[in-house]
């Protein structure tokens, strides 16, 4: 299925300074997480992002956190793994009625798939952004992918959301956006 930007949402998981730093292709990650919020914003769509223990693992990168502040994204603390079992990602997703869930974040094995997971199976569309995540070992980070596509997500990538979420180049968004977005 399509995405649709009156449908959907994005889902950050954990992009935290002191995970970061250990993760392979991490300047990579940042990079085009980035460029996914930015969008974000310019399309007005709902972004949620989680922090894992955020007293011991510190806080979303910077360059993430001002953004997200700055447009009074929904931050989520956590310890569960998965993100889905924080009753407050629960209501929030509830509140904002979006069935599509763009999942980005750290890692890939772990809190991505057991987020991913929970969500499909209380019927939710699950797309990971494949740019936008990762894990500490590459191995780790491609059968945490490979898991979550056999259990029913599907796999993106930047320009795939770009393109369908504008769906038209005579969309009001499209010059604009494709000149800043793509290149």
């Amino acid at each position: 299925m399509k995405l649709n930007i009156n449908n959907c949402c994005l889902l950050i998981i954990d992009l935290q300074e002191k995970l970061l730093s250990h993760i392979f292709n991490k300047e990579k990650i940042k990079y085009h997480s980035n460029k996914l919020v930015e969008l974000f914003i310019e399309l007005r769509v709902p972004i949620i992002y989680t922090e894992q223990y955020p007293n011991g693992l510190g806080s979303t990168v910077s360059c993430l956190k001002k953004k997200l502040m700055e447009n009074n994204s929904k931050r989520i603390e956590k310890t569960t793994f998965s993100a889905y079992e924080n009753e407050d990602l629960k209501k929030f997703l509830t509140q904002i009625k979006k069935q599509q869930v763009i999942v980005i974040g750290i890692e890939s094995h772990i809190c991505v798939l057991q987020t991913a997971i929970d969500l499909l199976e209380n019927d939710r569309q699950v797309y990971i952004v494949d740019e936008c995540v990762g894990s500490r070992k590459l191995g780790d980070a491609k059968m945490g992918v490979e898991r979550m596509l056999k259990k029913g997500s599907s796999l993106i990538n930047f320009e795939m959301v770009f393109f369908e979420l504008i769906r038209d180049s005579k969309n009001q968004f499209f010059k604009k956006l494709s000149g800043k977005f793509i290149k």
